[in-house]
């Protein structure tokens, strides 16, 4: 007869908590590479059209229609959250945007109910 084999759970919790804590940390790290925040931050920075945008002032979607006027501020993507996604937007140059193609000079990125954070675009053409 063989020996029953017991789970002892004294030893096997804190093996558990550590691969935990590693995959979160782990997501966490992958998150902030990609995106350039740690998850649930506003970026500093984002990437659209093959290009880098860096954070400017909050706006209302008054102050960002009116500096943007004529061209019509659309989605053109979104910033993932954890568990969430928020709405990019942008002003771009008529039709889809292929590369070497013109960028918009500004994107926008929601932060809540009629906020958003401007993001001009860095460098050069």
């Amino acid at each position: 007869m063989t020996a029953r084999t017991r789970l002892n759970l004294p030893n096997v919790v804190p093996a558990g908590v550590a691969l935990l804590l590693i995959a979160v940390g782990s997501l966490a790290a992958w998150y902030r590479a990609t995106y350039h925040a740690w998850p649930g931050m506003m970026p500093m920075v984002v990437h659209w059209c093959g290009r880098d945008y860096e954070s400017g002032e909050t706006q209302t979607w008054a102050q960002i229609t009116r500096a943007e006027a004529p061209r019509k501020v659309r989605v053109v993507g979104s910033y993932p959250l954890p568990f969430a996604g928020r709405p990019l937007l942008a002003a771009p140059v008529a039709g889809p945007v292929k590369p070497g193609e013109p960028c918009a000079m500004g994107v926008y990125g929601q932060t809540g109910p009629g906020q958003y954070q401007g993001y001009s675009l860095e460098g050069g053409p």
